[in-house]
């Protein structure tokens, strides 16, 4: 189950752990870069890096990269550390506690956006996953946002179709944080097929927010490869 776990943690990040041994690196490409709904890339490919480590305890954390393209600045890649504990409650039921760090690199102005999210999952059957994560200081903003989300893995063999829905939310709000005007909220849906075989990884996703184009979380349709490396 630690590895279904980590799999449903990596949902936010948009990429997966297919690997059962201590260390993993993968590296690959995807077609977007899309982050809680919002594209980060403006529909140019993206090349993405990532090291993993699992132990047999619970413990486990990593690193995980990805370019970066948007309006307005320079900056070229977002990079996030992760760390976390998973813990078997029943046979049916497990915890997974942890925090991402995410930070970037580029654009000197953007220094001060960097910032933590602490996340708790609860995960039931090995299919579902109920999770709410918090951002304080969200972006530099001064402001805290939080998601509450729910994912639903079928999985068969090597085959995996995935449902997904969250919705986003700054707990305050301003003139300048904010989802348009006043609003402090929206909402994510993502549809997703994959396929891990023989190390390597596909996804296709279908994500689509209630967002306007003002944020680039209208409907994207991204397609990701990954070659997994376990040592």
């Amino acid at each position: 189950m630690l590895r279904l776990s980590l799999l449903a943690a990596s949902l936010t990040l948009g990429f997966s752990l297919p690997s059962s041994a201590d260390f993993s690196a993968n590296i690959g490409l995807a077609s977007e870069y899309v982050k809680d709904g919002i594209s980060l890339s403006r529909g140019r490919v993206t090349p993405q890096v990532g090291l993993t480590y699992l132990n047999d305890w619970g413990a486990y954390g990593g690193l995980w990269a990805s370019n970066l393209d948007q309006k307005g600045d320079s900056r070229y890649a977002e990079w996030s550390g992760f760390g976390g504990f998973y813990f078997p409650v029943t046979e049916s039921l497990a915890l997974d506690l942890g925090v991402t760090r995410y930070d970037y690199l580029g654009d000197a102005k953007f220094n001060d956006q960097e910032y933590n999210e602490g996340f708790a999952r609860l995960l039931i059957n090995d299919a579902w996953t109920l999770g709410l994560r918090h951002a304080n200081d969200y972006l530099g903003s001064g402001h805290d946002k939080q998601a509450i989300e729910s994912a639903y893995t079928m999985q068969s063999g090597s085959f995996s179709i995935e449902f997904y829905l969250a919705q986003n939310r700054y707990l305050t709000t301003d003139d300048t944080t904010n989802f348009g005007g006043n609003r402090d909220n929206y909402w994510h849906f993502r549809f997703g097929l994959g396929r891990t075989y023989d190390n390597w990884d596909y996804r296709l996703r279908i994500e689509r927010t209630n967002l306007g184009s003002r944020f680039d979380g209208g409907t994207n349709i991204t397609f990701g490869i990954h070659r997994y490396f376990d040592f």
